[in-house]
């Protein structure tokens, strides 16, 4: 990498730097490009030159915070049970959301339900992204027999997503519930997932 591209991406880390400090303490709303630029001791117009709104900067935030489970390499390791792998997959990703403020959740939350805008789109590819990973974790648990013969991936991997939200949901709307509370909650729920409602020899 010559000079040029390391000043140029030195300027981009500080600006997503100052980007996600300014996100954490101010929230989405309260933030902009102008107050970015200057925590970055940038020019306004150099933000522009790397990303073309507030909204393409929280999504790389966001996605750089995720990375590391919605990455394609992530590996589970062999020792685990279905439940375990599942579980693992999944802490490890809410882990990453729960060291973002509440209020900044909460804002992100409503903006992805805001039709045909950039922040939706972003936030939806995101979480088609998770359900992706998803798909791809039961996969190679069932065809390592760890899971349920004739198990359907696609519904599977929609029901965990929906714990997800529903746990993201509820965290972000109660100022008292604790990180802690969330990744409780989200193993109670899988674990009624996997062993279901039915009484033990019953199908349906």
């Amino acid at each position: 990498m010559g000079l040029r591209e390391i000043k140029k991406e030195r300027a981009r880390m500080a600006i997503l730097k100052a980007a996600r400090d300014m996100f954490f303490s101010r929230g989405f709303d309260g933030t902009t490009i102008e107050g970015i630029a200057e925590e970055a001791e940038v020019a306004v117009g150099t933000v522009y030159n790397y990303f073309d709104s507030k909204s393409a900067l929280i999504l790389a935030i966001t996605a750089k915070d995720t990375s590391m489970v919605l990455d394609s390499e992530f590996r589970i390791p062999e020792s685990c049970t279905g439940f375990e792998s599942v579980k693992l997959y999944i802490s490890t990703f809410m882990g990453s959301l729960s060291v973002y403020p509440k209020k900044l959740l909460r804002e992100l939350m409503r903006e992805a339900w805001r039709s045909d805008t950039t922040l939706s789109k972003g936030l939806i590819s995101q979480d088609l992204t998770l359900l992706d990973g998803l798909a791809r974790v039961l996969r190679e648990l069932a065809e390592k027999q760890k899971l349920k013969s004739g198990t359907d991936i696609e519904h599977a991997s929609l029901a965990i997503y929906g714990i997800i939200t529903t746990v993201i949901m509820w965290y972000a709307a109660d100022e008292e519930r604790t990180s802690e509370q969330m990744l409780e909650s989200l193993e109670k729920m899988l674990e009624i997932l996997f062993c279901g409602l039915n009484p033990e020899g019953r199908d349906k």
